[in-house]
């Protein structure tokens, strides 16, 4: 697909007088870093809000430390942190602004025109932003679970995420969760020579059965059936009360017990969404209020990099004939529809013809 009317940017640009963006993405993730760049390198004024602190999504705050090995181009593999600091880092070259520590409360339409295009206002626990199209790439799952025991603590030897190799190198470890998440902590940890008690709540984990071996080989203890009931310091320790009055004492907590879905901002959003919760697109990425995209895992089924990546920078394209083609989105939809009217009726005929014959 060609892309036509492409201006850069100026390194210069005087953001701050802005009137309106042309694209708001909302989540600094995979998916929201690769259609940002985009937009931006196509000459679009581009702003990213994200909730957290930092870019980067689930590779920077779920595995920073954990070498990322199915993405083409990086055959030695490549840490979620280095991953998002390169993606960041070309997204900024590209003039992307960002906003963090914003959380998205809602997104109203308004009837301030732009070129016949009805500009949108996206409102966040900062501020609000004027804007002609907005991507949600803000994924499936927001928040960690926090679990209320290690969390009345307010510690910050209680992780939510892999901390970083330093923070607990031969340290004593209890990992809380029995998927995926904790199992690859509990291996990193035992790597570094640590020391770990796996705590699962239910019969048995839900993880890869090899990394729950390695867990297993390389010492790791294995509590299945229990949880934390309690936690208290002692000293510069968190002593642990487990099920049955169990203690634990430990240099860190790594709590990796799922995610609160967002699925309620969607419905705030007033967007129509899947059975499962995720957000309902069209074959443009558009969702079902005109001017929102949704790309990654917000609605998708394969949860990758590389297909996160791949949706940002389609639905940044689509924006941005949007924005810079008027109709064109509405005139392929014409189309499109056309066709599969044609190839309806020419089905229906078919199976008709059929049905004479026998």
């Amino acid at each position: 697909m060609a892309d036509f009317k492409v201006t850069e940017l100026d390194a210069d640009f005087d953001f701050d007088s802005l009137d309106y963006w042309d694209v708001v993405i909302i989540g600094a993730g995979p998916a929201g870093l690769a259609a940002s760049l985009t937009t931006a390198h196509r000459g679009l004024t581009t702003l990213v809000v994200e909730a957290k602190d930092k870019p980067g999504g689930q590779p920077q705050f779920l595995y920073s430390d954990k070498k990322i090995v199915d993405i083409p181009g990086f055959p030695d593999g490549i840490t979620g942190e280095e991953l998002s600091e390169r993606t960041f880092r070309q997204a900024t070259n590209a003039l992307v602004q960002f906003r963090f520590n914003e959380e998205l409360v809602t997104i109203e339409d308004t009837e301030q025109l732009e070129k016949d295009d009805p500009l949108k206002r996206v409102i966040t626990s900062q501020g609000s932003y004027l804007c002609r199209k907005v991507i949600m790439a803000c994924g499936l799952l927001h928040y960690p679970r926090r679990l209320a025991a290690l969390d009345q603590l307010n510690s910050k030897k209680v992780h939510y995420k892999i901390p970083k190799i330093g923070d607990y190198e031969g340290n004593q470890v209890i990992v809380v969760g029995g998927g995926d998440s904790a199992l690859d902590a509990a291996v990193m940890v035992l790597q570094r020579a640590g020391v770990v008690d796996l705590i699962v709540r239910g019969e048995a984990t839900s993880g890869k059965a090899d990394t729950l071996a390695r867990v297993v080989q390389q010492g790791g203890r294995v509590h299945t059936n229990t949880e934390v009931i309690s936690a208290e310091f002692a000293g510069d320790r968190i002593a642990a009360t487990l099920t049955g009055d169990a203690q634990i004492e430990c240099d860190h907590a790594i709590v990796q017990i799922g995610f609160l879905s967002a699925k309620e901002t969607f419905e705030r959003l007033n967007l129509k969404l899947n059975d499962d919760g995720s957000i309902a697109i069209d074959p443009y990425y558009e969702t079902s209020r005109r001017g929102i995209f949704a790309v990654g895992d917000v609605h998708g089924d394969i949860k990758l990099i590389a297909v996160a990546w791949a949706e940002g920078i389609q639905a940044a394209i689509y924006a941005f004939k949007e924005i810079t083609s008027p109709y064109w989105l509405n005139e392929k939809r014409l189309h499109d529809h056309k066709i599969a009217l044609i190839g309806e009726k020419m089905s229906h005929a078919a199976s008709q013809t059929l049905k004479g014959k026998n």
